[in-house]
């Protein structure tokens, strides 16, 4: 998976914007100002709300977002019975949108059952996303351009380029969580780059060339339930390889047009610096013959993560991957260093035909000011991978810290020391927005 791919994938993971920590809610005094209060209704003690049949949702606050979005997330429509024990569940659907600040739900009594009033504090959601990353001499730097609210209809809009000492690469992305108000959900990406790939065995240089990148592609989904969503859709991947200074000569040009089959479960509650529970994807793309490709090329890829809070303050994840691909195994080999599962390489540098890896990670907060919070991890890396005739088995530990803005809720500054487990040297790295 390519580097803008990966963001991609973070951005998912780690949202675009958040709620409050509900750990900052509870050592304050009531007095006191929450900052960020996304979940303070849904720690603190709920007031009395009358129960019955709602006759009518009035929504106010927001200025951007469209009723049609909220009354969608709430799952709740008048004549549907609304009880007491109900209205954390609708706090944190809407919260989890990732669009509000704080949401706060009130009823007032009526003749016929209950007026259910919904406020909710909107997020800025178009932002500059700087994106910066460095390690052994490697060093990538570009801007991406996010609108997680286009039209006011929870829509995703991302557009960016990242160069650096290896290459530069632009990408474009945009995703439909309801194609007009429906279960029916779209994406659409694209991406073209010009990037030096390098394999390095113990820190030393065995393969490189230039590869010369399109690809697009576009799924059309349907939310089978609120938290699982599956695919179908088509891709085009377009390579033009050209030697490298240090090693020729440069694999065959490859192109490659086929389909594709997704499914994805989001089952998380969003935090401000974790998301608890659950997420899963799977993807599979094979490319056809009859649809004009010139080589052949398979790719299965699965993903899983859980957190789990602990003590109420520290967060424990444990995350999951695997990927193979039949093809060119320099074309299609999977680009590992830099990143969960394999952050002990420098990146992009380890390639594989055939990739798993398990990560455990422990997060702890260590200041809460009101504008950010400071945490500590330390984690361990445990993978596998195959390339050609092969194959390397790692354990990697490592430690570092992050600052979360707590606003956007984005990991605006982070750094890590992680173990090569080739070398046994230690492996810096650094990373800015959503390079982690």
């Amino acid at each position: 998976m390519s580097r803008p791919l990966r963001f991609l994938v973070v951005l998912q993971v780690v949202g675009l914007a958040g709620g409050a920590w509900a750990r900052d809610v509870e050592s304050r005094p009531p007095s006191e100002p929450v900052p960020d209060g996304g979940l303070l209704a849904a720690t603190a003690a709920p007031p009395t709300l009358s129960t019955g049949h709602i006759e009518r949702i009035d929504i106010q606050g927001n200025t951007r977002t469209r009723d049609s979005v909220i009354l969608q997330a709430l799952r709740l429509a008048p004549g549907d019975v609304f009880t007491a024990e109900e209205a954390a569940a609708l706090k944190r659907r809407l919260l989890n949108l990732k669009l509000f600040k704080s949401v706060e739900v009130a009823t007032r009594p009526t003749a016929g059952g209950v007026t259910l009033h919904v406020t909710v504090e909107e997020r800025w959601t178009l932002l500059p996303v700087p994106v910066f990353s460095s390690g052994q001499g490697q060093w990538q730097a570009g801007v991406f351009a996010v609108e997680s609210n286009l039209f006011g209809l929870n829509k995703t809009l991302v557009a960016g380029a990242l160069g650096g000492n290896r290459g530069g690469t632009l990408f474009s992305m945009y995703r439909d969580a309801s194609i007009g108000g429906s279960r029916w959900t779209g994406f659409v990406s694209f991406l073209v780059s010009k990037t030096e790939r390098q394999r390095r065995v113990r820190d030393v240089l065995v393969d490189a060339y230039t590869d010369r990148r399109f690809d697009v592609a576009g799924t059309l989904g349907y939310q089978v339930t609120p938290e699982l969503n599956v695919g179908a859709g088509w891709f085009s991947l377009i390579n033009k390889p050209l030697a490298s200074q240090e090693r020729t000569p440069a694999p065959p040009r490859g192109d490659v047009h086929g389909v594709s089959v997704s499914a994805e479960y989001l089952g998380q509650d969003f935090h401000f610096f974790f998301n608890e529970g659950l997420v899963a994807r799977a993807l599979y793309r094979e490319g056809l013959g009859f649809l004009g490709s010139s080589r052949e090329l398979r790719q299965v890829s699965f993903f899983a993560s859980y957190t789990l809070p602990v003590a109420g303050s520290h967060a424990l994840t444990l995350t999951a991957m695997h990927g193979q691909a039949w093809g060119d195994p320099f074309l299609d080999a999977q680009l590992l260093g830099a990143r969960p599962g394999s952050r002990g390489f420098a990146p992009a540098t380890l390639w594989g035909e055939q990739a798993s890896s398990a990560t455990l990670e422990y997060q702890v907060p260590l200041w809460r000011p009101r504008l950010a919070t400071l945490t500590a991890h330390a984690f361990v890396d445990v993978g596998r991978v195959a390339w050609t005739n092969s194959v390397l088995r790692y354990v990697t530990p490592g430690v570092g810290l992050r600052i979360y803005v707590r606003e956007v809720a984005i990991p605006a500054v982070g750094v890590e020391v992680s173990r090569d487990p080739q070398t046994g040297s230690l492996m810096p790295s650094a990373a800015v927005g959503f390079g982690f």
